[in-house]
C-alpha cells in the first residue's frame, strides 16, 4: 500500500504533538522552533520553487504567487502573499526586473570564489552597486588577524577600496554595514558601520568618532576616468543597513545596540554620535550616554526604536500611502527581529505616527515599486503584496 506525502506529514505531526504532550508536562518544554518548522514545511511544500541561475545570483519569477493573505492598516489592506524560493538565504543584494526579482546571498560561493575571498576564515558580501554601469561588490572578511572589508570591481577583480584592519578577535562582521544610495550614475553613498558587539569603550568602536579612518561613516564614493575617490560624508554610525533619498532629505536606517535602532536625517558632515550616545544600553545592560547637549556636539535621531526592532532596509512609501498622507512626507523600514514593516510619516518637526504590518518573517531587503511591496526574508523566501486604498 503507498502512503501519501501528506498522510505522512500527518504522522509525523502527530508524533511530535504526543512527544510535545509528555514533554509539557514531564519537562515544561514548549518546542515552538520544531513545531513552526514542521508546519511551514508541510504548508509551503507546493508553493517551494527554486529561482533561475545566473552567473551571479539567482532569479524568481513573480508569476508563481498566490495571494491569500491581508492585513490592515487605518486606511488600507495590504493584500499579499509568499513565495517559498529554495535557496533564499541571508540576502546581499536585490533588484526588480520587469516581473522578476533577482537576488543573491551573502555567502554565495560563486562570488566569493571569484573575489578570490574562499581561503578567509569569514566572508560575506554586504552589497552590490553599479557605477558607471560597471558592478562592485562590497565584502567583509576576516583573514586572521584581520578583519575587514573591500570593495572589488566584477568586471576585472581589481581591488577599488580597501578598509584597514581591525582586530579579529574583537570583530563582528555582522556590523559591517552596507546599506547604499545611488546618487548618479558615477557616485554613490556607502555605510561601513563599526563591526564589533563589545562595549562602546572598544576601539573598534571609536574608530566612528576618527576622521581619518573609514569605519563608522557613511561615505561618498566617486569615480571618474576609472579612479575611485572618498570623501567621509557623516561619521559616528554603528551599523547603517539601509539609505534612501526622499524627496532632498537622505535618511538611514541603522542598527543600535540593545535597543536605540535609529532612523537618521543624513546630512553631509554630521555626526551621529556612535559611540557617544546611545537610547540604547549595553549588551550587559550597561548605560550608554543619552545627553545631546553640548559640548558633544552630534544630531539626535529622527526616530528611535526601544527595544529595537532589528532595523534593515530602508526606502520610499508605495505611492498610494504617500500620496494620501501628503503634504506630510513617509519611509518605510524592514524589520528583522520584530518580522514586520513600518510605515513612518513625519515632517519637518519630527514623527507624526507609525503603522506596522507584522509577518513573522525576517525581513532583510525591500522593493517598492508603485503600490507593490517586496520583502525579501532571511530563508523563508518573499512576500510580495499591494496596498489597496479601502475607499476604493
Amino acid at each position: 500500500m503507498r502512503v501519501g506525502y501528506k498522510t505522512i506529514a500527518y504522522i509525523i505531526c502527530s508524533l511530535i504533538l504526543s512527544f510535545y504532550s509528555f514533554a509539557i508536562g514531564q519537562w515544561k518544554i514548549f518546542p515552538h522552533g520544531v513545531i513552526k518548522e514542521v508546519a511551514n514545511s508541510i504548508q509551503n511544500q507546493s508553493t517551494n520553487i527554486k529561482g533561475e541561475k545566473t552567473r551571479f545570483g539567482e532569479i524568481v519569477n513573480l508569476n508563481d504567487l498566490e495571494i491569500n493573505q491581508v492585513n490592515r492598516l487605518n486606511n488600507f489592506n495590504f493584500e499579499w502573499g509568499q513565495l517559498s524560493v529554495e535557496g533564499v538565504g541571508k540576502v546581499g543584494a536585490v533588484e526588480l526586473r520587469g516581473e522578476r526579482v533577482w537576488y543573491v546571498n551573502q555567502n554565495s560561493p560563486s562570488l566569493i570564489e571569484y573575489l578570490s575571498l574562499e581561503n578567509t576564515d569569514y566572508v560575506e558580501v554586504k552589497a552590490i552597486f553599479s557605477l558607471k554601469k560597471n558592478l562592485y561588490a562590497y565584502a567583509a572578511y576576516i583573514d586572521g588577524e584581520c578583519a575587514s572589508a573591500r570593495i572589488v570591481s566584477l568586471t576585472d577583480k581589481h581591488i577599488a577600496l580597501q578598509l584597514s584592519c581591525l582586530p579579529s578577535n574583537e570583530a563582528d562582521m555582522n556590523g559591517a554595514g552596507g546599506g547604499w544610495l545611488q546618487l548618479s550614475d558615477s557616485e554613490i553613498l556607502l555605510a561601513t558601520g563599526t563591526p564589533t558587539s563589545s562595549s562602546v569603550e572598544n576601539k573598534i568602536n571609536k574608530t566612528a568618532q576618527l576622521d581619518e579612518s573609514l569605519w563608522g561613516k557613511i561615505l561618498k564614493i566617486k569615480i571618474d576616468k576609472n579612479k575611485f575617490s572618498t570623501e567621509v560624508f557623516s561619521k559616528g554610525h554603528r551599523n547603517p543597513q539601509g539609505i534612501v533619498k526622499i524627496k532632498n532629505n537622505i535618511l538611514a536606517a541603522e542598527h543600535g545596540p540593545m535597543g536605540g535602532d535609529e532612523i537618521n536625517l543624513i546630512s553631509r558632515g554630521g555626526n551621529y554620535g556612535w559611540p557617544l550616545q546611545s537610547l540604547g544600553s549595553e549588551y550587559d545592560l550597561g548605560v550608554i550616554n543619552k545627553s545631546y547637549e553640548k559640548p558633544i556636539l552630534t544630531k539626535r535621531p529622527l526616530f528611535s526604536f526601544v527595544p529595537s526592532i532589528g532595523i534593515s532596509d530602508a526606502s520610499i512609501c508605495p505611492t498610494i500611502y504617500e500620496t494620501y498622507y501628503a503634504p506630510n512626507d513617509c519611509l518605510i523600514v524592514a524589520s528583522m527581529r520584530a518580522g514586520s514593516i513600518y510605515f513612518i510619516v513625519y515632517d519637518k518637526d519630527g514623527i507624526l505616527f507609525t503603522e506596522k504590518i507584522e509577518f513573522g518573517s525576517r525581513i532583510r531587503k525591500l522593493i517598492i515599486k508603485e503600490n507593490l511591496v517586496i520583502g525579501i526574508t532571511d530563508y523563508e523566501g518573499l512576500i510580495i503584496g499591494e496596498l489597496i486604498n479601502l475607499e476604493n
